[in-house]
Protein backbone atom coordinates (compact mmCIF):
# COMPACT_ATOMS: atom_id res chain seq x y z
CA UNK A 1 0.00 0.00 0.00
CA UNK A 2 1.08 3.39 -0.59
CA UNK A 3 1.46 5.71 2.03
CA UNK A 4 1.84 9.48 2.22
CA UNK A 5 5.52 10.04 2.97
CA UNK A 6 8.30 12.52 3.42
CA UNK A 7 8.93 13.98 0.24
CA UNK A 8 11.86 16.12 0.21
CA UNK A 9 11.38 18.42 -3.34
CA UNK A 10 11.31 21.76 -3.42
CA UNK A 11 8.02 21.75 -4.70
CA UNK A 12 6.62 20.44 -1.63
CA UNK A 13 3.80 22.52 -0.20
CA UNK A 14 5.20 25.62 -2.26
CA UNK A 15 2.27 27.31 -4.34
CA UNK A 16 4.64 28.47 -6.63
CA UNK A 17 7.83 26.09 -7.02
CA UNK A 18 10.87 27.52 -8.33
CA UNK A 19 11.06 26.94 -12.03
CA UNK A 20 7.64 25.96 -12.51
CA UNK A 21 5.97 28.59 -14.72
CA UNK A 22 2.36 29.56 -14.34
CA UNK A 23 -0.18 28.62 -17.18
CA UNK A 24 -3.36 29.51 -17.83
CA UNK A 25 -5.79 26.34 -17.13
CA UNK A 26 -9.19 25.67 -19.29
CA UNK A 27 -11.96 23.32 -17.57
CA UNK A 28 -15.54 22.25 -17.67
CA UNK A 29 -17.42 21.49 -15.15
CA UNK A 30 -18.99 18.04 -15.14
CA UNK A 31 -22.74 19.61 -14.58
CA UNK A 32 -24.93 22.13 -12.83
CA UNK A 33 -25.58 21.18 -9.47
CA UNK A 34 -29.70 21.44 -8.52
CA UNK A 35 -31.04 24.56 -6.86
CA UNK A 36 -32.50 22.55 -4.07
CA UNK A 37 -30.42 22.22 -1.93
CA UNK A 38 -27.24 23.91 -3.53
CA UNK A 39 -28.58 27.31 -4.14
CA UNK A 40 -27.79 29.31 -8.05
CA UNK A 41 -25.17 29.31 -9.62
CA UNK A 42 -23.27 26.20 -8.82
CA UNK A 43 -21.43 23.98 -10.60
CA UNK A 44 -20.72 20.21 -9.82
CA UNK A 45 -16.91 19.10 -10.93
CA UNK A 46 -15.38 15.71 -10.58
CA UNK A 47 -11.58 16.32 -10.07
CA UNK A 48 -12.88 16.86 -6.34
CA UNK A 49 -9.16 16.32 -4.70
CA UNK A 50 -7.81 19.38 -6.17
CA UNK A 51 -10.47 21.54 -7.17
CA UNK A 52 -11.92 21.27 -3.53
CA UNK A 53 -8.76 23.49 -2.42
CA UNK A 54 -7.55 25.17 -5.58
CA UNK A 55 -10.38 26.70 -6.36
CA UNK A 56 -11.27 28.07 -2.77
CA UNK A 57 -7.79 30.30 -2.89
CA UNK A 58 -8.89 31.94 -6.09
CA UNK A 59 -12.25 33.38 -4.91
CA UNK A 60 -14.40 30.44 -5.43
CA UNK A 61 -16.93 28.95 -2.84
CA UNK A 62 -17.02 25.57 -1.99
CA UNK A 63 -20.58 24.35 -1.07
CA UNK A 64 -20.30 20.23 -0.54
CA UNK A 65 -17.67 17.77 -1.22
CA UNK A 66 -18.32 14.14 -1.36
CA UNK A 67 -16.15 11.44 -2.31
CA UNK A 68 -16.69 11.60 -6.52
CA UNK A 69 -17.75 15.35 -6.54
CA UNK A 70 -17.31 18.85 -5.24
CA UNK A 71 -20.10 21.56 -5.38
CA UNK A 72 -18.09 25.33 -6.13
CA UNK A 73 -19.46 28.62 -6.88
CA UNK A 74 -17.60 30.59 -9.02
CA UNK A 75 -16.25 33.83 -8.57
CA UNK A 76 -18.42 37.04 -10.37
CA UNK A 77 -15.85 37.69 -12.67
CA UNK A 78 -16.64 33.78 -14.29
CA UNK A 79 -19.86 32.90 -13.67
CA UNK A 80 -20.05 30.79 -16.29
CA UNK A 81 -17.99 28.15 -18.04
CA UNK A 82 -15.58 27.32 -19.69
CA UNK A 83 -13.72 28.41 -16.66
CA UNK A 84 -10.24 29.39 -16.11
CA UNK A 85 -7.29 29.60 -13.14
CA UNK A 86 -3.78 30.65 -13.33
CA UNK A 87 -1.69 27.83 -11.24
CA UNK A 88 1.69 27.01 -11.75
CA UNK A 89 2.66 23.28 -13.62
CA UNK A 90 5.53 21.64 -13.77
CA UNK A 91 7.56 21.25 -17.04
CA UNK A 92 8.17 18.01 -18.99
CA UNK A 93 11.35 18.13 -17.81
CA UNK A 94 10.34 18.86 -13.84
CA UNK A 95 8.11 15.68 -14.19
CA UNK A 96 10.81 13.53 -15.68
CA UNK A 97 13.06 14.62 -13.01
CA UNK A 98 10.72 14.32 -10.30
CA UNK A 99 10.45 10.51 -11.52
CA UNK A 100 14.30 9.94 -11.53
CA UNK A 101 14.21 11.34 -7.91
CA UNK A 102 11.84 9.39 -6.48
CA UNK A 103 13.24 6.16 -8.63
CA UNK A 104 16.88 6.46 -6.47
CA UNK A 105 14.99 7.07 -3.72
CA UNK A 106 13.38 3.61 -4.01
CA UNK A 107 10.10 3.44 -2.44
CA UNK A 108 6.99 4.55 -3.61
CA UNK A 109 5.28 7.75 -1.92
CA UNK A 110 2.14 10.01 -2.47
CA UNK A 111 1.56 13.59 -1.53
CA UNK A 112 1.56 17.26 -2.76
CA UNK A 113 3.58 19.05 -4.90
CA UNK A 114 3.13 22.80 -5.96
CA UNK A 115 -0.85 22.56 -5.69
CA UNK A 116 -1.51 19.58 -7.38
CA UNK A 117 -1.79 15.87 -5.73
CA UNK A 118 1.25 13.28 -6.57
CA UNK A 119 1.67 9.97 -6.22
CA UNK A 120 4.75 7.59 -7.14
CA UNK A 121 4.32 4.25 -7.57
CA UNK A 122 7.97 2.46 -7.19
CA UNK A 123 8.83 -0.94 -9.59
CA UNK A 124 5.06 -2.04 -10.30
CA UNK A 125 4.92 -5.83 -11.21
CA UNK A 126 2.94 -6.22 -14.73
CA UNK A 127 3.95 -9.53 -15.61
CA UNK A 128 0.66 -11.01 -17.55
CA UNK A 129 -0.61 -14.60 -17.79
CA UNK A 130 -2.67 -15.81 -20.39
CA UNK A 131 -5.30 -18.60 -20.18
CA UNK A 132 -7.56 -20.10 -23.20
CA UNK A 133 -8.80 -23.58 -23.21
CA UNK A 134 -7.35 -25.96 -25.43
CA UNK A 135 -10.00 -27.31 -27.72
CA UNK A 136 -8.68 -30.93 -28.18
CA UNK A 137 -8.32 -31.54 -24.21
CA UNK A 138 -10.97 -29.22 -22.90
CA UNK A 139 -8.16 -28.28 -20.11
CA UNK A 140 -7.40 -24.73 -19.05
CA UNK A 141 -3.91 -24.30 -20.47
CA UNK A 142 -1.98 -21.00 -19.49
CA UNK A 143 1.53 -19.13 -20.29
CA UNK A 144 3.05 -16.48 -18.09
CA UNK A 145 4.21 -13.50 -20.52
CA UNK A 146 7.09 -12.10 -18.00
CA UNK A 147 7.14 -7.98 -18.13
CA UNK A 148 9.69 -5.67 -16.65
CA UNK A 149 8.78 -3.63 -13.45
CA UNK A 150 7.76 -0.37 -13.97
CA UNK A 151 8.04 3.29 -12.28
CA UNK A 152 5.24 5.51 -12.89
CA UNK A 153 4.73 9.29 -11.51
CA UNK A 154 1.18 10.95 -11.39
CA UNK A 155 0.67 14.73 -10.96
CA UNK A 156 -2.60 16.35 -11.41
CA UNK A 157 -6.06 14.57 -11.40
CA UNK A 158 -8.17 13.92 -14.37
CA UNK A 159 -11.29 16.68 -15.32
CA UNK A 160 -8.35 19.18 -14.94
CA UNK A 161 -4.43 18.98 -15.55
CA UNK A 162 -2.45 15.87 -14.99
CA UNK A 163 0.53 14.93 -16.07
CA UNK A 164 1.82 10.82 -16.12
CA UNK A 165 5.63 9.77 -16.46
CA UNK A 166 6.23 6.14 -17.17
CA UNK A 167 10.10 4.28 -16.77
CA UNK A 168 9.79 2.77 -20.42
CA UNK A 169 12.79 0.34 -20.63
CA UNK A 170 15.04 1.40 -18.13
CA UNK A 171 14.49 5.65 -18.78
CA UNK A 172 11.22 8.08 -17.78
CA UNK A 173 9.10 9.17 -20.28
CA UNK A 174 5.96 11.65 -20.23
CA UNK A 175 3.28 9.62 -21.83
CA UNK A 176 0.56 12.21 -21.06
CA UNK A 177 0.68 15.86 -20.42
CA UNK A 178 -3.10 17.20 -20.39
CA UNK A 179 -4.64 19.99 -21.31
CA UNK A 180 -1.74 19.98 -23.76
CA UNK A 181 -2.43 18.56 -26.59
CA UNK A 182 -0.12 16.20 -28.30
CA UNK A 183 -0.09 16.83 -32.03
CA UNK A 184 -1.16 14.41 -34.79
CA UNK A 185 1.22 13.57 -37.37
CA UNK A 186 1.13 15.38 -41.09
CA UNK A 187 -1.78 17.74 -39.31
CA UNK A 188 -2.05 20.90 -41.16
CA UNK A 189 -4.02 23.91 -40.76
CA UNK A 190 -6.00 23.93 -43.84
CA UNK A 191 -9.27 22.81 -43.70
CA UNK A 192 -10.29 19.76 -45.32
CA UNK A 193 -13.58 19.80 -47.45
CA UNK A 194 -16.10 16.97 -48.38
CA UNK A 195 -19.33 17.01 -50.86
CA UNK A 196 -22.40 17.88 -49.02
CA UNK A 197 -24.84 14.67 -49.36
CA UNK A 198 -27.95 13.67 -48.11
CA UNK A 199 -27.65 10.96 -45.73
CA UNK A 200 -30.67 8.50 -44.46
CA UNK A 201 -30.94 6.22 -41.74
CA UNK A 202 -33.95 4.53 -40.46
CA UNK A 203 -34.62 1.77 -42.94
CA UNK A 204 -36.27 -1.64 -41.09
CA UNK A 205 -34.87 -5.06 -42.43
CA UNK A 206 -35.24 -8.33 -41.05
CA UNK A 207 -32.27 -10.34 -39.40
CA UNK A 208 -32.01 -13.39 -38.12
CA UNK A 209 -29.27 -14.37 -35.20
CA UNK A 210 -27.78 -17.14 -33.62
CA UNK A 211 -27.84 -16.05 -29.65
CA UNK A 212 -25.76 -18.27 -26.61
CA UNK A 213 -26.70 -18.18 -23.05
CA UNK A 214 -24.78 -16.33 -20.49
CA UNK A 215 -24.34 -17.19 -16.95
CA UNK A 216 -25.33 -14.16 -14.68
CA UNK A 217 -23.69 -15.88 -11.69
CA UNK A 218 -20.63 -16.17 -13.76
CA UNK A 219 -20.32 -12.54 -14.86
CA UNK A 220 -20.99 -11.74 -11.32
CA UNK A 221 -17.89 -14.11 -9.81
CA UNK A 222 -15.66 -12.84 -12.68
CA UNK A 223 -16.31 -9.34 -11.73
CA UNK A 224 -15.99 -10.08 -7.71
CA UNK A 225 -12.44 -11.82 -8.71
CA UNK A 226 -11.19 -9.05 -11.23
CA UNK A 227 -13.20 -5.89 -9.57
CA UNK A 228 -15.18 -3.69 -12.56
CA UNK A 229 -12.12 -2.53 -14.32
CA UNK A 230 -11.28 -2.76 -17.58
CA UNK A 231 -8.08 -5.84 -17.56
CA UNK A 232 -6.94 -3.95 -20.83
CA UNK A 233 -6.58 0.00 -20.23
CA UNK A 234 -7.79 0.03 -16.46
CA UNK A 235 -10.44 2.20 -17.31
CA UNK A 236 -13.22 2.52 -14.13
CA UNK A 237 -16.14 3.70 -15.01
CA UNK A 238 -16.93 4.97 -11.72
CA UNK A 239 -13.74 6.85 -11.38
CA UNK A 240 -14.10 8.54 -14.57
CA UNK A 241 -17.96 8.95 -14.41
CA UNK A 242 -19.04 8.94 -10.99
CA UNK A 243 -22.14 7.02 -9.58
CA UNK A 244 -23.60 6.79 -12.80
CA UNK A 245 -20.69 4.39 -13.72
CA UNK A 246 -20.55 1.99 -10.71
CA UNK A 247 -20.48 -1.41 -11.44
CA UNK A 248 -20.32 -0.92 -15.19
CA UNK A 249 -18.11 -3.48 -16.94
CA UNK A 250 -18.30 -5.87 -20.09
CA UNK A 251 -17.18 -9.74 -19.57
CA UNK A 252 -15.34 -11.16 -22.27
CA UNK A 253 -14.95 -14.81 -23.14
CA UNK A 254 -11.98 -15.93 -23.72
CA UNK A 255 -12.91 -18.45 -26.04
CA UNK A 256 -16.17 -17.55 -27.65
CA UNK A 257 -19.57 -19.53 -26.55
CA UNK A 258 -19.99 -19.08 -30.80
CA UNK A 259 -16.80 -21.04 -31.30
CA UNK A 260 -17.28 -24.17 -28.49
CA UNK A 261 -21.27 -24.10 -30.29
CA UNK A 262 -22.25 -26.11 -27.09
CA UNK A 263 -23.24 -26.11 -23.46
CA UNK A 264 -20.08 -26.59 -21.39
CA UNK A 265 -18.75 -25.31 -17.75
CA UNK A 266 -17.55 -22.07 -17.30
CA UNK A 267 -14.91 -21.21 -14.60
CA UNK A 268 -15.45 -17.54 -14.26
CA UNK A 269 -12.05 -16.79 -13.25
CA UNK A 270 -10.45 -18.62 -16.29
CA UNK A 271 -12.47 -18.67 -18.73
CA UNK A 272 -13.95 -14.81 -18.33
CA UNK A 273 -12.39 -11.21 -18.43
CA UNK A 274 -13.98 -7.49 -17.53
CA UNK A 275 -13.17 -5.24 -20.32
CA UNK A 276 -14.33 -1.77 -20.82
CA UNK A 277 -16.45 -1.31 -24.01
CA UNK A 278 -13.91 -0.33 -26.16
CA UNK A 279 -11.75 -2.89 -25.32
CA UNK A 280 -14.31 -5.66 -25.79
CA UNK A 281 -14.73 -3.76 -28.94
CA UNK A 282 -10.98 -4.45 -30.34
CA UNK A 283 -10.85 -7.76 -29.46
CA UNK A 284 -13.00 -8.79 -31.02
CA UNK A 285 -11.98 -6.78 -34.45
CA UNK A 286 -10.25 -10.29 -35.09
CA UNK A 287 -11.11 -13.81 -35.59
CA UNK A 288 -9.60 -15.58 -33.62
CA UNK A 289 -10.00 -12.69 -30.84
CA UNK A 290 -7.18 -10.75 -30.28
CA UNK A 291 -6.03 -11.46 -26.12
CA UNK A 292 -6.16 -9.04 -23.33
CA UNK A 293 -2.10 -9.00 -23.50
CA UNK A 294 -2.45 -7.98 -27.34
CA UNK A 295 -4.67 -5.84 -26.25
CA UNK A 296 -2.02 -4.11 -23.67
CA UNK A 297 0.40 -3.75 -25.65
CA UNK A 298 -1.09 -2.11 -28.39
CA UNK A 299 -1.84 0.19 -25.88
CA UNK A 300 1.45 0.46 -24.38
CA UNK A 301 2.76 1.49 -27.93
CA UNK A 302 0.06 4.26 -28.79
CA UNK A 303 0.65 5.78 -25.14
CA UNK A 304 3.90 7.52 -26.22
CA UNK A 305 1.56 10.20 -27.84
CA UNK A 306 -2.06 9.85 -26.19
CA UNK A 307 -4.96 12.13 -27.31
CA UNK A 308 -5.95 14.21 -23.90
CA UNK A 309 -8.92 15.95 -23.58
CA UNK A 310 -12.98 16.61 -25.24
CA UNK A 311 -12.53 17.23 -28.98
CA UNK A 312 -15.23 19.35 -30.89
CA UNK A 313 -18.32 16.82 -32.41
Amino acid sequence: MVKETEIVEPAENNHTPPGWPIELIEFEPSGKAPKSPHGNGVYRFSAALTLSVILPRRGWTLIKQTKNYAYLRPPADQPNPPFRISIAVPTRAECVAIAKRSQARGKSWMGQLGEWPVLYIHERNRDMREMWRNRDTGKIETILHPVPLQSSLHIGEWGIWQAEVNDDSGDFVVTRFSPEPCPLEGATDQPTTAPVVDLFEGAERAVVLTTYERNSEARRRCIAHYGATCQACDLDYEKKYGAIGAGLIHVHHITPISRVSQEYQVDPVRDLVPLCATCHHVVHRREPPYTVLEIRRAIAERAACPLSGPREI
